[in-house]
């Protein structure tokens, strides 16, 4: 939380100091102004105040949670752009000092027009990203080469729902629409791989119920993702076993065609009192000529599992970087992996864009929703 206070008073300030302040209007004009960009800037620590414990305050209703997070998007991409217009306007008077050139009237005219420009270049960016951000996700095929693949699950088909952040803007009938996207391809696995769910078990858990109807081959298993420890960890690890879900908690299950599936917890389990994930507690019992995929939230955990003999591990937790260019930052946080196929060694590793969005920034730009249904192959 402290950290999204300096992030909203560094915005919200050097958005005053450069948008609001130069303007040519009455002080009080100027104070009206900040006050939306405040709130704005300030929406997580507003929304906590009024829809706590948790500060993304996932139990407030759909249009309080849809606004609250356009006019932060708005503030983001504000910030940002104004923060790209200085930086060539400085490159700008740093190279007429090195070799002076005349400015033409023209742009001195429209120095003026460049703010505006910016604040409606910010507005059609939040309302793009919002809609792309709450749009339904298309199922999107991909081919996965294992190199020790057995025969028998030659051609094995696994859904993956990532990241579905179940909450009052991800309702009921968000979820129905998932299952049978999902159901409509006949996969033989489906995963679930964590931040299944924001809010209480009480709050949002009828609006999981369609995950009864998931069918597989194999089942349906998944494990938590950091907001369930969020929100509750054993209560939501109860409740989606009572839903078919096999939550693998740094254990495994062998499938019929020789794959044995692990999975691990969240490294957030610890700061809750939880088992921190545990490679060699979910592989214990196992072969190492065993193919073994692993279910993880977090991807950073994939040089671990390529040390361990992991073939395949499949993760979320990213939402793909959410928006182009920022994913290359959100990369960074997670040691360079934030969306598709990666090589780590021996093991490939997948990292989903995400099912859903979380409904503190539910914006997409460039970086789509999806529903993977990955292929596996024998590497020829």
């Amino acid at each position: 939380m402290t950290f999204m206070i300096w992030v909203a008073a560094l915005m919200s300030g050097y958005i005053f100091i450069r948008a609001i302040l130069p303007l040519r209007i009455h002080r009080a004009w100027k104070a009206g102004l900040a006050v939306p960009l405040l709130a704005g800037a300030f929406k997580f620590q507003i929304l906590h105040w009024f829809g706590g414990p948790r500060f993304f305050a996932p139990d407030l209703p759909a249009p309080v949670l849809l606004g609250g997070a356009w006019l932060f998007a708005v503030i983001f991409f504000f910030f940002f752009l104004l923060l790209a217009a200085d930086l060539v306007r400085c490159s700008l008077r740093l190279l007429r000092r090195i070799r002076p050139f005349p400015v033409p009237a023209w742009l001195h005219c429209a120095a003026g027009a460049v703010n505006p420009l910016l604040l409606a270049a910010a507005v059609a960016a939040a309302t793009a990203g919002l809609h792309a951000g709450t749009a339904a996700p298309p199922v999107r095929d991909l081919t996965v080469e294992l190199e020790r693949l057995p025969p028998e699950a030659e051609g094995m088909t696994i859904a993956v729902l990532a990241d579905l952040h179940c909450d009052r803007l991800t309702g009921i009938e968000r979820i129905r629409d998932l299952v049978e996207r999902v159901n409509a391809r006949h996969p033989d696995l489906i995963v679930i791989t964590g931040d299944i769910a924001d809010g209480t078990v009480a709050g949002q858990g009828a609006a999981l119920q369609p995950l009864r109807d998931l069918r597989a081959a194999y089942g349906v298993c998944g494990v938590p993702g950091n907001h369930e420890y969020f929100s509750g960890s054993q209560e939501w690890l109860g409740y989606l076993a009572e839903l078919g879900v096999d939550m693998l908690t740094n254990s495994s299950r062998r499938l019929p065609n020789g794959i044995v599936l692990l999975g691990v917890t969240d490294p957030a389990a610890s700061r809750f009192g939880a088992a921190p994930p545990d490679l060699r507690r979910a592989g214990a019992g196992t072969d190492p000529a065993e193919v073994k995929i692993l279910l993880a939230h977090q991807p950073g955990i994939a040089a671990e599992a390529a040390q361990a003999g992991i073939d395949l591990q499949i993760s979320g937790h990213t939402h793909g970087g959410m928006v182009f260019g920022l994913n290359r930052l959100v990369a960074r946080f997670n040691a360079g992996w934030v969306s598709g196929l990666y090589r780590v060694g021996p093991l490939q590793l997948f990292v989903s864009n995400g099912a859903g969005i979380w409904s503190g920034f539910p914006i997409r730009l460039g970086v789509p929703a999806e529903i993977p249904l990955l292929r596996l192959v024998r590497r020829r």
